[in-house]
């Protein structure tokens, strides 16, 4: 059994059935455009050399995103 030879054209409309294929099955699309109009992303980048106990404490965690908004909630608490 050889494999069969696609074109660039054929070969990309494949994979672009199966990218629309996984988006369907995955709510994807959907899911990604839901989050533009009704969330807000933030990055926190953070150096081994100089915010090392940071990184430790966030990967002892079990949830990271719940601690932080914990930790958030908690300090807006203190200010009212």
């Amino acid at each position: 059994m050889t494999k069969q030879k696609l074109t660039p054209e054929e070969a990309r409309e494949r994979k672009n059935a199966r990218q629309r294929d996984y988006a369907k099955r995955t709510h994807y699309k959907a899911n990604t455009e839901s989050f533009k109009r009704n969330g807000k992303r933030y990055v926190l980048n953070l150096s081994y050399s100089t915010n090392a106990d940071i990184i430790e404490k966030l990967e002892s965690e079990p949830n990271v995103m719940g601690y932080l908004k914990r930790l958030i909630r908690e300090d807006i608490a203190k200010e009212n």
